[in-house]
């Protein structure tokens, strides 16, 4: 994940967001409701002064390479990544995006799943084709959900709260 006040503060709320959902799902016996619902009054306010703390959009500026079907990637283990498409037969299509602060976002994509190599981190998951995005870890295939992490071709985190005020 690339190093930006944005991407940290989406983490974070990300992270925020799934305890105070996970606090309906533990299934605390009925004797701890009033413990649970003051919990959970303490965690929404917790989330709610988190937001407010949202940073201004990153300003860096970023060139996007045509995609290259067949492209070879310059990230060693993506490199990795389409030697085995090509052993399978699968065709794929690499996506760059260099930052006027020299930062290199790469993709690889190939039926319906991406590899990214973003700030030195690796992730793959489903390649959603019409947003453009990598849901971290979701395979529909085989039914995982992933990990809620959803980052854009520029290694941009994607958040977008699942709250009701």
């Amino acid at each position: 994940m690339l190093n930006t006040a944005m991407n940290e503060w989406a983490l974070k709320a990300i992270q925020l967001e799934t305890a105070l959902m996970a606090l309906d799902e533990v299934g605390l016996p009925a004797n701890m409701k009033a413990q649970r619902e003051k919990a959970e009054q303490a965690m929404r306010e917790l989330v709610r002064a988190w937001m407010a703390q949202k940073p201004k959009p990153d300003e860096r500026k970023w060139k996007q390479e045509p995609a290259k079907e067949g492209g070879q990637p310059q990230d060693e283990e993506l490199v990795e990544v389409v030697e085995n498409l090509k052993e399978d037969g699968v065709e794929w299509t690499v996506h760059r995006a260099t930052s006027d602060k020299g930062d290199v976002v790469e993709t690889v994509i190939a039926d319906g799943r991406a590899w990214m190599a973003a700030g030195g981190e690796y992730y793959m998951g489903q390649w959603d084709e019409e947003r453009e995005e990598l849901e971290v870890g979701r395979d529909d295939e085989e039914g995982e959900l992933g990990t809620g992490l959803v980052f854009t071709l520029q290694g941009e985190l994607v958040f977008e709260s699942q709250l009701e005020d």
